[in-house]
C-alpha cells in the first residue's frame, strides 16, 4: 500500500527529434501497456526517455468477442484477444502494465480525521474494513491519499478488487509470456493521462470515459479528484435496438456501429433511413438516461464533496465514438464539450498509422497513463496486482542471489568436510553446542505456536464483528439499488416487494386481515381514477404492516430472491423491459425474469406486473465465517 499525493505535472510535451525512435532502442526503455475493457483490448508498446518523455510505438485494439447477455469464463477470450493484438502489431515480450475495467471495481473515498502520519494506516485499514463490501481477505486492494500539500482534511481513496479477478488477469499475462509490472484501475489512468496532457488547473473538469458497460464520470479539480461509475453504456444501447428491431446482440451491435448515431431531437429532421431514425431515437433515449445520471453526480459532487461545477467536459471511452455525442451534451450541459486527447503530448512513431490514430486516439487514455508508471509522472499510483504475480517477480530477481549462495555454501561444504575428517573431536562439541541450542529453541517456538493461536482466536471475533457491519449496510444499498432502477425507468412503479431467505418466504406478523407475502398487488388504475403512489410498498424487505407487531427475521440465512409487483403504464409498457436490464446493470442480481404482465383493457391507464430477481451469493453478506 502506498500514501502519496499528487505532483505537478510538467506542460510540455516530447520534443520532436524523438520522433523517429521506436524499435531500435534498448529494450529496457520500452514499456507494454494492456487495457483490459469489458468488450475489447487494448495494447499499445511506448518508448520512455531519460526525461520521462513517451513515444507511442505500436498499438492495438481487439474485440474480446463476448456475449453480454451471458456469464462467460472471460480467461480464454483475454488470452486469444492478447495474443493477435500483440501478434498484428509485432509486440515483443515487454515489461507490461495492465489496467481493468472500473465496472469490476470498488471505488470510495472516505474523509479522515486529522491524526498523526504514523497512524494513518492503521485508520485507511480500518476503513477498508468497513466499506469493502466483500472480506478483506477475499479482495486485492490499495489506497492513496490525496489532497496534496497543504490539504484542510485527509481523504483516502480507497481501491479494491475480488482476487479471482486479478488472478485471472495476471494468468493471462503469464500464458502470453509477458512480465506483468503492476495493475491499475482504468479511471485511474485516465486521470494520470489527463494530468499530463493538460496539466493541473484550479477549475473542475469533467471526463466523460463512456464505456460498454458502465460509465466513468471522472472530476478533476486541481489535485481533486473524485470518480463515480454509472451502470449505463453502449451496451445498453445495442440490447434496446436489439428488443426493438428483434434481431440477436451480434446484428443489433453492427446495425449501432453502421447506422447509429445520437438523435438531435428539437426541429431536426429525422434522417430518411427509417432503420436510422429509430436507432437514433433509441440512443437518444439511453443518452439522456445519461445526462440524468450525470445532473445527479455533479449535485453530489458539489453538494457532498465540496466541489465545483465542471467548466470544461471530455469524452473518453468507445462508446463515445457515436456521431453526435459531442453536441448531445454540449445541449444538455450548456458546457464546452471536446474528444479527451491522451497523446498531446505524447510523440508518435514513423510507423504508427496517423489516420487511424486520428479517429481511435481518445479511446488510448488509459494505455497513456499506464505507461507514465514507467516514466514517473504519476499523480495517482495504486497497484492492484495479485500476490502470484508478486511473488514469482520476487522470486526471479532473488534467483541470481541464490544461485550465488548455492555456490558458497558448496565451497563452504566442501571446506568443512576436510577440517571435519582432520578435527573430528572439535566438530563432535560443536555439534553438542548445537544441539543444546536447537532445544532452546525448540521450546521457544512451541510458546510461539500458543501466542500464534491465541491470535487467530481474537482475529476470527474481529471478522465476526466486521460481517456483522457488512451485513448491516446490505439491505439499505439493496433499497437504494431498487429506487435508483425505478426512478431511471418513468412511467413504473413497484407497488410490493417480497423476500426469500434461502428460498423460503419471509413469514410477517401482522394484524387479521393484513396481506400475505406474494398477495396481488391491488386493481389497476382506471382512466379517470387514482393511480397507485410510487412508494405505497417502500418499506424494506420483512417489514411488518403499519400498526402490526415487528417481523422477527433470523440474519444468518442469505437472501436468495426478490419477488417485485407493481405497475407499469400501458403506453410504456417497453419501460418493463429496460427496468429489467437497469436491474442486471447493477450487478446486484443473477437473473431477472418477468413472470407475468397483466393485459390492458381499453380503460386501464397501467397494468400489473410481477418479477422474480434473484440475488447474486457473491454480494450476500454472511455472519458465517
Amino acid at each position: 500500500m502506498r500514501s502519496r499525493s499528487p505532483n505537478s505535472t510538467r506542460s510540455s510535451g516530447p520534443s520532436a527529434d524523438r520522433y523517429d525512435q521506436g524499435f531500435s532502442v534498448a529494450a529496457a526503455n520500452r514499456i507494454l501497456t494492456v487495457d483490459l475493457g469489458t468488450s475489447n483490448l487494448k495494447a499499445a508498446a511506448f518508448q520512455v526517455d531519460g526525461a520521462g518523455n513517451l513515444t507511442l510505438l505500436r498499438y492495438g485494439v481487439r474485440d474480446l468477442g463476448l456475449d453480454p447477455n451471458k456469464e462467460q469464463d472471460r480467461f480464454p477470450f483475454i488470452v486469444d484477444a492478447l495474443q493477435l493484438a500483440l501478434r498484428e502489431q509485432s509486440i515483443p515480450a515487454l515489461p507490461a502494465y495492465c489496467s481493468l475495467s472500473g465496472q469490476f471495481v470498488f471505488t470510495r473515498f472516505v474523509k479522515l480525521p486529522p491524526v498523526a502520519p504514523a497512524e494513518i494506516d492503521k485508520m485507511v485499514v480500518f476503513e477498508a474494513q468497513q466499506n469493502v463490501p466483500f472480506p478483506i481477505n477475499e479482495v486485492v486492494w490499495d489506497y492513496q491519499m490525496l489532497g496534496g500539500q497543504g490539504a484542510k482534511e485527509n481523504e483516502a481513496l480507497i481501491v479494491a478488487i475480488k482476487q479471482d479477478i486479478v488472478e485471472q488477469a495476471g494468468a493471462a499475462f503469464k500464458a502470453a509470456k509477458l512480465p506483468l509490472q503492476g495493475m491499475d484501475v482504468a479511471g485511474l489512468a485516465l486521470v494520470n493521462a489527463f494530468y499530463y496532457n493538460y496539466g493541473f488547473s484550479a477549475d473542475c473538469r469533467l471526463l466523460l470515459d463512456i464505456g460498454a458497460k458502465s460509465t466513468n464520470l471522472i472530476f478533476i479539480e486541481g489535485q481533486r479528484i473524485f470518480i463515480r461509475v454509472i451502470p449505463v453504456g453502449g451496451h445498453l444501447i445495442s440490447q434496446n435496438i436489439s428488443n426493438e428491431f428483434q434481431e440477436p446482440y451480434v446484428a443489433a451491435e453492427t446495425l449501432k456501429r453502421g447506422k447509429g448515431f445520437v438523435g438531435l431531437g428539437g426541429a431536426y429532421k429525422d434522417p430518411d433511413d427509417p432503420a436510422a431514425a429509430r436507432i437514433s431515437k433509441i440512443a437518444r433515449t439511453v443518452y439522456s438516461k445519461l445526462h440524468a445520471e450525470l445532473n445527479r453526480s455533479v449535485g453530489f459532487y458539489r453538494n457532498q464533496q465540496g466541489g465545483s461545477a465542471p467548466k470544461q467536459i471530455f469524452l473518453a471511452g468507445g462508446a463515445a465514438a457515436m456521431p453526435f455525442s459531442d453536441l448531445f451534451f454540449k445541449e444538455k450541459m450548456n458546457l464546452p464539450v471536446e474528444y479527451f486527447n491522451p497523446l498531446r503530448n505524447v510523440a508518435i512513431a514513423p510507423e504508427v498509422d496517423r489516420g487511424r490514430l486520428s479517429t481511435e486516439a481518445y479511446q488510448l487514455g488509459e494505455l497513456v497513463g499506464l505507461a507514465l508508471r514507467r516514466a514517473g509522472n504519476c499523480p495517482v499510483e495504486i497497484n492492484l496486482e495479485p500476490a502470484s504475480v508478486k511473488e514469482a517477480r520476487q522470486k526471479s530477481r532473488q534467483m541470481p542471489n541464490l544461485v550465488a549462495a548455492l555456490a558458497v555454501w558448496t565451497l563452504v561444504f566442501l571446506a568443512a568436510s576436510g577440517a571435519n575428517f582432520l578435527k573430528a573431536s572439535a566438530v563432535q562439541g560443536e555439534a553438542d553446542q548445537l544441539r543444546a541450542e536447537f532445544d532452546q529453541k525448540n521450546a521457544l517456538a512451541a510458546q510461539i505456536t500458543r501466542t500464534e493461536k491465541d491470535f487467530t482466536a481474537q482475529r476470527q471475533r474481529i471478522d465476526a464483528i466486521s460481517r456483522l457491519a457488512v451485513q448491516r449496510d446490505y439491505w439499505p444499498e439493496l433499497v437504494n439499488v431498487l429506487s435508483s432502477a425505478t426512478a431511471a425507468n418513468t412511467g413504473l412503479w413497484i407497488s410490493q416487494v417480497d423476500l426469500q431467505f434461502n428460498n423460503q418466504p419471509v413469514e410477517a406478523l401482522g394484524k387479521p386481515g393484513a396481506p400475505a407475502p406474494g398477495a396481488p398487488a391491488g386493481p389497476a388504475p382506471r382512466r379517470g381514477g387514482p393511480a397507485p403512489r410510487a412508494g405505497a410498498a417502500g418499506a424494506a424487505p420483512g417489514a411488518a404492516p403499519a400498526g402490526g407487531p415487528e417481523t422477527t427475521i433470523n440474519l444468518a440465512p442469505r437472501g436468495t430472491e426478490l419477488s417485485l409487483r407493481g405497475f407499469v403504464e400501458v403506453e410504456r409498457w417497453e419501460i418493463l423491459n429496460s427496468f429489467v436490464a437497469s436491474l442486471m446493470a447493477t450487478g446486484w442480481f443473477e437473473n431477472v425474469e418477468i413472470l407475468e404482465r397483466e393485459p390492458a383493457d381499453q380503460d386501464q391507464i397501467a397494468t400489473r406486473f410481477y418479477l422474480k430477481a434473484v440475488l447474486k451469493d457473491a454480494r450476500q453478506p454472511s455472519l458465517q465465517p
